[in-house]
């Protein structure tokens, strides 16, 4: 009986949500009666979260980690039409909003958010169990903050405390009513909105122990405000969320293994993993091809480089991409939380924010205990300065080039850039060497590429829908 009701909850909720942001958003379940119980409204948190766009894709090419899929770069460089040209030569004279009519992506946060919705404004006249009700009320609030932060930070510009009231933001949408418009928001009203569905008395509501990698947990809320708050450049305020976040879990992949196993396969259900949002679907290998700088950004040692047998292979690079120095990655599991949220990564933010607030030894130790599982016979970073040897810029250096090896295929590495881009000792031009028959392409900290557009099927149906570029 459950399972058919997950089934008609599902069909029903796929056909009624329209996922650009417009007048047809908006979820009206029919049926009703499939949810009369908080046990009913619990089963849309039961989703495998799928943003149906590859790893790396356009944020990848952006910000330099990747030269693509599978096409060549030269064929990439042909098609002087299309979004990958304007990415890969950072060609700002190119009509993006044009040609992106559809955004996958977009449309499928834009669902998830719905189905949040569905949960917050069923839940209080459902019957059943309160406390589960206040659990699931507050899973859907923090994954609905997480989600409208994923858009806000690729489609509208950095947020910055002096401009952030005059810049555009994105839709915030909180509830199922079809009648009202979504009208997109200021930036700073974006935050404001985000920052209070993932409030401590909603993380106060979330389960301490997590039952699976889709329904959020203390850890999962409190790591998901420690990003917004990080993203707004509040690092002493994100750092107590961040390390409340690890003393939940804490818990790192021992990337190790790989030297045994020969593969690099990371279980969706591994204890470090706080939240599974994919790029695409599990069953959907990916092929990508690291660019000249990633691959400079390696480390001598680096488990996955040397040793898995379906990794960063230097002739499947040239193969893919023509190029001679770049790798490609052939995989079906290294990237399944590419939008989520692990531990790992967490580590890195606690170690910026420390950085940051100039605790410079203690943020390279966190960067250290997830790099000495990633690379063989590696060295800490602080056994190489004495106490208070190191400005915050060294260090700062030390911890991007390790983070952005961890992040790869994430949309990590973009947002940081974008973040780093909005302060003045870390803004940097940013340059793609593609070799000397194809020659290299430059993006500054102030380009418009840096914010994606609103596809022209959402903008359609909302004017307010002006793109943040």
């Amino acid at each position: 009986m459950r399972k058919t009701i997950k089934k008609f909850i599902y069909i029903t909720c796929i056909a009624l949500a329209f996922t650009a942001c417009d007048d047809k958003l908006e979820i009206t379940p029919k049926g009703q009666t499939t949810l009369e119980t908080v046990d009913d409204l619990a089963l849309l948190l039961n989703q495998e979260y799928d943003l149906m766009i590859m790893p790396f894709s356009d944020l990848g090419l952006i910000c330099d980690e990747s030269l693509g899929g599978s096409e060549s770069v030269s064929e990439m460089l042909s098609q002087t039409k299309t979004l990958n040209y304007a990415y890969l030569t950072y060609d700002e004279k190119v009509d993006r909003a044009t040609l992106s009519q559809q955004d996958a992506r977009y449309e499928a946060l834009y669902k998830y958010i719905n189905y949040m919705n569905v949960i917050l404004d069923k839940a209080d006249d459902a019957s059943g169990d309160n406390r589960t009700r206040a659990t699931i009320k507050a899973q859907a609030q923090v994954l609905r903050a997480y989600f409208h932060y994923l858009l806000v930070n690729i489609y509208a510009a950095q947020y910055d405390p002096a401009t952030a009231s005059k810049k555009g933001g994105v839709p915030y949408v909180t509830d199922i009513d079809v009648s009202k418009r979504k009208e997109k928001l200021n930036l700073q009203d974006t935050y404001d909105h985000i920052l209070a569905d993932c409030s401590d008395e909603v993380i106060a509501q979330l389960p301490k122990t997590a039952t699976d990698v889709t329904h959020p947990s203390q850890a999962t809320g409190n790591a998901i405000r420690a990003k917004v708050l990080f993203q707004m450049k509040k690092y002493q305020e994100a750092l107590p969320y961040a390390q409340a976040a690890l003393q939940l879990n804490g818990q790192i992949e021992d990337r190790s293994t790989t030297a045994d196993n020969e593969a690099w396969v990371v279980a969706e259900d591994s204890p470090n993993n706080y939240l599974i949002v994919r790029a695409t679907a599990r069953i959907c290998p990916f092929m990508e091809t690291a660019s000249l700088e990633t691959m400079a950004k390696f480390e001598n040692g680096d488990y996955v480089r040397n040793y898995d047998s379906m990794g960063w292979s230097e002739m499947f690079g040239q193969m893919t991409a023509g190029i001679n120095g770049c790798a490609s990655c052939f995989a079906t599991t290294a990237c399944t939380t590419a939008y989520g949220i692990n531990a790992d990564r967490t580590y890195y933010l606690a170690a910026e924010c420390l950085i940051r607030t100039g605790k410079i030894r203690e943020g390279l130790a966190l960067v250290d205990k997830v790099r000495n599982m990633r690379v063989e016979d590696c060295q800490n970073f602080t056994d190489l300065y004495d106490e208070g040897g190191m400005s915050e810029k060294e260090a700062m250096q030390l911890l991007q080039k390790a983070k952005w090896i961890e992040c790869l295929g994430s949309y990590e590495n973009f947002f940081d850039c974008k973040r780093w881009n909005s302060e003045e000792s870390y803004k940097q031009t940013i340059t793609r060497n593609l070799g000397e028959d194809l020659g290299s392409y430059s993006i500054s900290p102030e380009s418009s590429l840096w914010v994606l557009p609103f596809p022209s099927n959402a903008v359609r149906y909302n004017p307010t829908l002006t793109q943040n570029y």
